[in-house]
């Protein structure tokens, strides 16, 4: 596997900017935190990454702020623990520039932890470029609680939060009108099924819920993911069924208790991709 690890000097670096500017911006958004905190057992701090392919350089902002406020909060004498989930279960929506396409296209839609690793090692793609940036991230000294995104739905811990998305979707599709401008369909619903003949979930468009099961056709999907046609119904329970990510985030805030997940300008614009999840929050 070809490494993107931050050479060592960088990591110094990185470390003694992070400890000597904590008290310019850290310490004042803990004090925030426990202004405004209830009475409660350990604060939950969240971050996740896609692992869709090589991550970006970048993403180690979330991980540094995420992971200072957890360290102040624990060092002033709040409980806070550091959740960061690889997010494993959103759809194959493109290929990485590395990988020849005619080889991987196939795959395009399908959950990323039912694709096959590049390297034919690694558990699936997900866990081949997650473990790359897991050990990024344990080398400039933070250590979260990762987890899986589809340990979730697998598990069945998102199973209440879909059944309420898919119960008022009628209010979901009302707050993306009204924040965003985004106008669904009178029978758009807040889920991707996985298909039952073709195993992807960035192709599938619901188009009922009888309370039980979800009605949907398997179509087309993001990146040029191609449909199989299938048009089924299924349990959108237990893994059946993914919320998109505009009400997944706020479902996740919900089951895991999060009381801190920030966001990058680029999300919490007026009417953007924080501001819908506020809402349906």
């Amino acid at each position: 596997m070809v490494s993107y690890m931050i050479p060592l000097m960088t990591r110094a670096l990185v470390r003694v900017f992070c400890y000597h500017t904590t008290m310019f911006w850290a310490d004042r958004v803990v004090q925030e935190i426990e202004q405004n905190r209830g009475k409660g057992g350990r604060l939950i701090v969240r971050d996740e990454k896609t692992a869709s392919g090589r991550v970006h350089i970048g993403s180690m902002r979330g991980v540094a702020v995420h992971g200072l406020v957890a360290r102040v909060l624990n060092d002033r004498g709040t409980q806070a623990d550091f959740l960061y989930e690889i997010n494993d279960f959103d759809p194959m929506d493109g290929i990485p520039a590395e990988l020849p396409a005619s080889e991987w296209e196939q795959y395009l839609g399908m959950p990323l932890n039912k694709v096959p690793s590049p390297d034919g090692r690694a558990t699936n793609f997900a866990e081949y470029y997650a473990s790359e940036f897991i050990e990024v991230i344990k080398g400039t000294g933070f250590d979260p609680k990762f987890y899986r995104g589809s340990e979730l739905y697998l598990n069945g811990k998102m199973n209440d939060v879909i059944k309420i998305a898919l119960t008022r979707a009628a209010d979901i599709r009302r707050i993306y009108l009204e924040v965003s401008g985004s106008k669904k369909v009178d029978n758009w619903l807040p889920i991707s099924m996985i298909c039952a003949k073709c195993g992807k979930i960035g192709t599938t468009v619901a188009h009922g819920f009888d309370g039980k099961d979800v009605y949907y056709k398997c179509i087309a999907g993001a990146g040029g993911a191609v449909g199989c046609g299938h048009e089924g119904h299924g349990s959108p329970f237990d893994g059946g069924g993914k919320l998109p990510w505009k009400a997944e985030w706020p479902a996740k805030w919900k089951v895991l208790n999060v009381a801190v997940e920030g966001a990058g300008k680029d999300h919490s614009t007026k009417g953007g991709a924080r501001d819908v999840p506020n809402h349906i929050s």
